[in-house]
């Protein structure tokens, strides 16, 4: 079943448990991020992202963006004890209570929404594409509850701060249920301390897409975004920009070119890529040439690449595959330390 189709705020410190930063490499203090982006609904990528974050020390997990996933997957009940979903072209069946919960499990991994239903509740929402809208919905913003709970479970008792922002995928109703957390932040348009040398500006939307969705705007109206919250900071030239689309023509924008039917672009039996990123961010990069800039939204743009002295980074994205894509980055008072694009 297919998807349906503020102002800046003041500068704050995150929220959540404070701890001084880890002393690493030589006794030096260095602040440890964990950056991924792009889970669209996966579950069990976000979860691996909260393991991830405690497995290798972080002090920040930052998410940046996309978070919902893409669509419902009826898991109609067949008989008394029997239930088949179809989802990826193949049909899957469960039977009994145990085995439902488990195929629920997997379409969940995969970032799709298992929706529970009998033969006559089916046929009438394939009628009925608000109540789909709604349910879908009411679906994805149970997820990011849940979510934000795992993290105030997980990550809050080791003292590790933690900041979801939406992307341009996501819905706006989405935001309450991370602003309602007293420990989770949303940093989307804020300007927020990392430590006592690093702030973060964050920006949700996205240059306009061939799909039009949910937060995607014209390049000037995003350049404007940018700047107003970038104009906030104390020092630019120290601070991490996490915008959820990449600056354009970069190593880390690369995605399938499209024809005008959306359809992937073949040249000489290989996939056509071109730029897709921003020159809205680009400029913004460029003009204020931030210690540090984590992006997302093209999932195959994975790497890294440099504009003047700003490290930029995408870690990519598989989450259909369930496998988790990251940045583990250490901040040093002046300067980037070092960083890895992990997987698993």
């Amino acid at each position: 079943m297919p998807r349906a189709t503020a102002g800046p705020r003041p500068r704050l410190r995150p929220t959540g448990v404070e701890r001084p930063r880890t002393p690493r490499l030589g006794g030096e203090a260095i602040t440890r991020i964990i950056f991924a982006t792009d889970f669209h609904g996966s579950d069990l990528c976000f979860r691996k992202f909260l393991g991830a974050a405690i497995s290798y020390q972080a002090e920040v997990a930052l998410v940046g963006g996309d978070i919902t996933g893409k669509a419902i997957v009826p898991v109609i009940k067949q008989d008394r004890d029997t239930w088949s979903a179809t989802y990826f072209g193949s049909t899957h069946q469960a039977r009994g209570r145990e085995e439902l919960a488990e195929l629920s499990k997997r379409i969940s991994a995969v970032g799709f929404y298992p929706y529970a239903c009998d033969k006559e509740e089916y046929a009438e929402l394939v009628s009925n594409p608000e109540r789909v809208d709604r349910i879908f919905r009411e679906l994805m913003v149970e997820r990011v509850r849940q979510w934000v709970q795992l993290a105030e479970q997980h990550l809050k008792p080791k003292g590790i701060r933690c900041f979801i922002m939406p992307g341009n995928d996501d819905i706006y109703e989405i935001d309450p249920v991370i602003g309602a957390s007293d420990y989770v932040a949303n940093p989307d348009e804020r300007v927020l301390a990392i430590d006592d040398h690093h702030e973060l500006i964050s920006i949700s939307h996205n240059n306009i897409t061939p799909w039009k969705c949910h937060r995607d705007i014209p390049e000037e109206e995003l350049y404007a975004k940018i700047d107003a919250v970038a104009r906030r900071l104390t020092n630019p030239s120290n601070a991490v920009f996490c915008l959820h689309c990449p600056p354009y023509g970069t190593k880390i924008d690369q995605a399938p070119e499209l024809d005008p039917n959306l359809k992937i672009v073949h040249k000489g039996g290989q996939v056509s890529m071109k730029s897709a990123g921003s020159t809205a961010v680009r400029r913004a990069i460029e003009q204020y040439q931030p210690l540090l800039g984590v992006h997302g939204h093209i999932h195959e743009g994975r790497g890294f690449d440099r504009i003047g002295r700003s490290l930029c980074l995408n870690p990519g994205s598989e989450y259909a595959e369930g496998i988790l894509r990251a940045a583990v980055i250490n901040l040093d008072r002046d300067k980037v330390k070092g960083y890895m694009l992990i997987s698993g």
